[in-house]
């Protein structure tokens, strides 16, 4: 046997028994098999992941920028940070570190908090420096949520704009190669302006003439190269009654869409909600991701029949009820 093919036996052997991580490169001076690392395959984005959303600073009561990560709902018996009259109004609490754990903190040593920040950026690891018991919503739906601030090891957007609000999910492994995608993509319709084919075959049809009744559009959407993704349409009938609009009453309709890659057909996504982002790896989008009324959504991208993930992380209050109408309406109030 020569040395040439003793030397790829042993190659091959080294290749069976080395492992994914690792490969023979190119015999040494003295004809011996050198094994060197190889880099590490993204992993992609989770198959199933545990998504934690995020909350404004500024939104619970706490002064100063910055976003909270939601940890669990205290159930009303392990509750000590909001008793009697307490309980009927809206505030916001710091728990010591040794107490969050016996009220649902999740255990980061066993699985690290991920945190998508800015657009496109990679997920940079997210850890617990305080935690804070947050009351929130109305008398007929008012809860305690434990909620962990963050330090992290990338920048994100302060918040603002629906648009830029991180996302955070727990798992052991970096998710390397998944990003966040933001909308990307909108168009407003004026009131001459006729509804897209693709969105218009799915409005029911509404008798709306002008001059007395104008229809508005606008959609923005989160898309990958292929133009795949996700749209958000919202539609308002205004109802011309002098000349105010806010005198004007309005009919109003928004709905969640996606859009399949290399096609111009829309299918509704159901319960819907306000589209915020997406994560997309090497297959394409994973997962879409919409708000409402202080639930997260998360579309299965490859599961679209498929009920999304849903996270309650809040509890609306009577301000988040009376904002919560979607509309075109141009009255400034």
């Amino acid at each position: 046997m020569t040395n040439g093919v003793k030397r790829a036996g042993l190659a091959l052997v080294l290749a069976l028994t080395v492992g994914p991580g690792a490969a023979w490169a190119q015999a040494d001076d003295d004809g011996s098999a050198v094994v060197v690392d190889l880099p590490e395959m993204d992993r992609g984005c989770p198959v199933k992941p545990e998504f934690l959303p995020m909350t404004p600073m500024g939104q619970v009561g706490i002064d100063r920028l910055g976003w909270l990560v939601h940890q669990a709902i205290i159930p009303s018996s392990k509750d000590k940070f909001f008793q009697a009259g307490a309980r009927s109004r809206s505030g916001v609490k710091p728990v010591p570190m040794d107490q969050a754990k016996k009220l649902g903190a999740l255990d980061t040593a066993k699985a690290p908090i991920w945190v998508f920040g800015k657009e496109k950026s990679k997920a940079c690891k997210g850890t617990p420096i305080a935690y804070w018991a947050v009351r929130m919503g109305t008398d007929e739906d008012r809860q305690t949520y434990l909620m962990a601030e963050l330090a992290t090891e990338c920048e994100v957007l302060p918040p603002g704009r629906l648009a830029g609000t991180p996302i955070a999910l727990r798992q052991k492994d970096e998710p390397t190669g998944c990003v966040l995608r933001r909308p990307n993509r909108n168009l407003t319709g004026k009131e001459t302006d006729g509804i897209p084919p693709d969105y218009a075959e799915h409005i029911p049809p509404q008798d709306c003439a002008s001059p007395g009744c104008a229809r508005l559009w606008e959609y923005f959407g989160v898309t990958g190269d292929e133009g795949e993704g996700a749209f958000d349409l919202t539609v308002s009938y205004l109802h011309r009654n002098g000349s105010n609009p806010c005198n004007w009453a309005t009919d109003d309709l928004s709905m969640l869409f996606v859009r399949g890659r290399e096609s111009t057909a829309l299918t509704p996504l159901k319960p819907g909600g306000q589209l915020f982002g997406g994560l997309w790896d090497f297959s394409g989008p994973r997962f879409i991701l919409s708000r409402e009324m202080g639930v997260l959504y998360a579309y299965d991208y490859q599961k679209l029949k498929a009920a999304p993930k849903a996270v309650r992380y809040g509890s609306p209050t009577e301000e988040d009820l009376i904002h919560a109408k979607r509309t075109l309406s141009p009255c400034k109030k």
